[in-house]
């Protein structure tokens, strides 16, 4: 089955039909994760410690992971807003506040791991905007747990590249966070072209596809700058901050993260780009191929934006 063929049987399943299988999806997801990768989870429980909040925004109640080195309290140190991928259906996982955790010992920044609602339960536009919302809330957390607005750097794994890409896209974040750069991880950059090139599916293929159907299920409106950021015109990336693409060379996804990095450079975006050839898709929070390798690169990134502070 082709793609254009699967979209379309997707149209005649009921609601009831998406959530159950969105259901299975997740719960077959839970278990491709080996013992050996789990077992790492906790090994930075020592030397870093998190606490649980359900923000109140305007859009609602958040979950939000706050993540920070231990024996750092009472420091103002900058923000790292990690947002999570899982074609924007997946739950968010141990492994990503695992990610977390790391980032918070190697870049010794106070950690903001988002939880956001999925779909198909919440399709687009449901977390660009909870996002949005609670960016407008980060100048209070800051205050809280002290972090410092003036040194604040997004990162998104990708469907989380995919919203913050959206986000920093739409400009309605508020003017008193001072956004140094944005990272964004293998993202989906173009949900409206077959990125399987006319293809037959395979299992995994299916799954991609179901993901970018329960987030939009209006076909044209994928061609929206804020759903395929590769489609974006040159006006709508103007104001869009220092942006790092990480891509992976054996990921499908590849070839629109490269295009969407041509465009923001076109558009004058300080932007740079790195491909790790011999890793797939979501090797930094997978820990599989050059996660290690690739953890370097994203901490040497983030202090990098830092010492231009």
């Amino acid at each position: 089955m082709t793609r254009s063929e699967f979209v379309e049987s997707c149209r005649s399943l009921t609601e009831g039909q998406l959530q159950e299988i969105a259901v299975q999806l997740r719960a077959r997801a839970g278990g491709r994760i080996p013992p050996q990768v789990t077992a790492m989870f906790r090994s930075l429980d020592d030397v870093t410690q998190t606490e649980e909040l359900r923000v109140e925004t305007a859009w609602g109640k958040t979950h939000v992971i706050i993540v920070r080195q231990k024996g750092r309290e009472g420091e103002t140190l900058p923000i790292f807003v990690n947002v999570h991928g899982g074609g924007w259906c997946l739950d968010h996982t141990e492994r990503d506040v695992y990610f977390s955790r790391r980032m918070a010992v190697a870049t010794g920044c106070l950690v903001v791991d988002v939880d956001y609602v999925l779909a198909p339960e919440y399709p687009y536009p449901a977390a660009i905007e909870e996002i949005e919302a609670l960016l407008d809330k980060l100048p209070e957390l800051a205050l809280t747990y002290g972090g410092d607005t003036e040194r604040v750097i997004l990162c998104g794994q990708s469907a989380g590249g995919n919203l913050l890409g959206a986000v920093t896209q739409r400009k309605r974040v508020t003017a008193s966070l001072n956004i140094l750069a944005q990272i964004l991880c293998y993202l989906p950059a173009d949900n409206y072209n077959d990125h399987f090139n006319g293809g037959e599916l395979d299992e995994r293929g299916q799954s991609t596809e179901y993901y970018g159907f329960f987030y939009n299920r209006n076909f044209e409106e994928r061609k929206n700058h804020d759903v395929s950021l590769a489609l974006s015109a040159p006006e709508e990336l103007k104001g869009v901050p220092a942006t790092d693409i990480v891509t992976a060379g054996l990921d499908n996804l590849m070839p629109e993260g490269r295009r969407y990095y041509e465009l923001l450079t076109a558009a004058g975006i300080r932007t740079s780009y790195r491909c790790f050839e011999h890793s797939r898709h979501g090797f930094l929070v997978n820990l599989y191929d050059e996660w290690k390798e690739g953890e370097e690169y994203v901490s040497a990134l983030v202090q990098g934006h830092l010492k231009e502070t």
